[in-house]
C-alpha cells in the first residue's frame, strides 16, 4: 500500500532539523547529515533515512525558489508537497535566515563543487560541461532562455578556448545575399565530409581567410578583404548582451578522462554584472572580440551552428562595469 502524504508533524520536524543544520553550517559547525536523518527516522519509523534526505532536498528547493541560501550538499529537488512549502515559509516568517546576494550563494556552491573534485560529465556535445555543473547544483533542466541560477546565467569553459558570449544573426547582409551566398562565395571545399564549409574565427585583425571586422559609428561591419559583407547594429548586440549576460558567472573547468569516461572539475569563477555596449565596441575595435562563422553547405542546404560572438576569458573584466573573481580555494 502506498504511503500517505507526510503529515504536518513530520514535515515540521524535518524543517526544524534542516534549519538547525543550516545555522550550524553558517557558524562553521560541521554536522553529519546522515546522523540527522537517522535520528528523524528513529522518531518517525514509517519514514526511512533516504526519505528524510529527500525531504531535506525538497526544503533546499523551496529556499532556492525564494533566492535564499540552502544547505551545502543538499541540491534542490523540486517535486515537493505544498504543505512543505507552507511550513518552510512559516518558519522563515518566525525565524528569518540572513539574506545573501544570489552571486554570494553561487560562489559558495561552486566552492563546494570544487572540494568534491572531478565530476562525471553528464552528457555529450558542446553543452555537456554546463549541463554537468547545473546537474550538480540541482538546477532543473530548462530549455527556456531564462538565467540558470537565481537570475544568474552560468557559462562554463574547459581549456584555453575563447568564451562564447552569445549567438546572433547579422542585422543585414550587404555584400552577399544571405548565409548560403556567404558560404558559396567565401567558403572552402571540405571533401572529407562532402560539403562546402565556412568555419573561422576573426577579430579586427584578419584571419587566414581574409575576414575581419571593424567598428563604424553604431555598427559593427564584417569585411572580406576590402569588401563589406554584413552588418550588426550596436543596439542588436546590446540587446543580446543584456538579455543573456546582465549577470553571469563564467566558470573555468579542468577536464580529464579516467577509465574511458570524461570528468571535469571546477577551477575558478568570475562573476560579471552590467555589460557595456560601449566597452564591447571598444574591445571589438582593439581586437578583443571575436566572431565565429560555423556554416556548412551540402547541395543547396546550409547548416548554421551559429554566428558566435566570443571573448578571451582574461578580457571579461574589461567588458563589464562590475566583476568579482574567485579561485574558489584549494581543490
Amino acid at each position: 500500500m502506498a504511503k500517505q502524504g507526510w503529515p504536518e508533524k513530520q514535515v515540521k520536524a524535518a524543517v526544524g532539523a534542516y534549519f538547525d543544520l543550516l545555522k550550524a553550517q553558517d557558524e562553521g559547525d560541521w554536522q553529519n547529515k546522515a546522523d540527522i536523518y537517522r535520528n528523524l527516522s528513529d522518531r518517525f519509523p514509517d519514514r526511512s533515512v533516504k526519505a528524510f534526505e529527500r525531504k531535506f532536498q525538497n526544503i533546499s528547493a523551496v529556499l532556492y525558489e525564494e533566492n535564499l541560501p540552502y544547505c551545502d550538499g543538499l541540491k534542490p529537488c523540486f517535486n515537493y508537497q505544498n504543505l512543505l512549502r507552507l511550513v518552510v515559509l512559516d518558519h522563515l516568517k518566525r525565524s528569518p535566515v540572513p539574506v545573501q546576494e544570489p552571486h554570494t550563494i553561487l560562489f559558495r556552491k561552486l566552492r563546494e563543487l570544487k572540494r568534491r573534485g572531478f565530476l562525471p560529465v553528464a552528457a555529450r556535445g558542446s553543452g555537456r560541461y554546463g549541463l554537468t555543473i547545473e546537474k550538480n547544483l540541482g538546477i532543473p533542466p530548462n530549455s527556456s532562455k531564462s538565467p540558470d541560477f537565481m537570475g544568474i546565467e552560468i557559462k562554463t569553459k574547459c581549456g584555453q578556448s575563447l568564451q562564447t558570449l552569445f549567438s546572433k544573426i547579422p542585422s543585414r547582409y550587404t555584400g552577399v545575399a544571405d548565409k548560403a551566398d556567404l558560404v558559396s562565395r567565401h567558403g572552402y571545399d571540405d571533401p572529407a565530409r562532402g560539403r562546402r564549409a565556412l568555419y573561422t574565427s576573426f577579430s579586427s585583425a584578419p584571419d587566414s581567410l581574409g575576414f575581419r571586422m571593424k567598428v563604424r559609428g553604431d555598427q559593427l561591419v564584417v569585411l572580406h578583404g576590402g569588401t563589406e559583407l554584413l552588418e550588426y547594429d550596436a543596439e542588436v548586440l546590446e540587446e543580446a548582451l543584456l538579455s543573456k549576460h546582465s549577470q553571469t558567472f563564467f566558470v573555468a573547468l579542468a577536464g580529464r578522462k579516467r577509465e574511458g569516461k570524461e570528468e571535469c572539475r571546477v577551477e575558478s569563477a568570475v562573476y560579471c554584472k552590467w555589460p557595456s555596449i560601449i566597452r564591447f565596441l571598444r574591445l571589438a575595435d582593439a581586437g578583443g572580440i571575436f566572431l565565429d562563422f560555423t556554416l556548412s553547405q551540402v547541395g543547396g542546404r546550409v547548416k548554421d551552428h551559429g554566428f558566435l560572438w566570443r571573448i578571451r576569458s582574461e578580457t571579461l573584466p574589461k567588458l563589464y562595469l562590475k566583476t568579482e573573481s574567485d579561485s574558489l580555494g584549494e581543490a
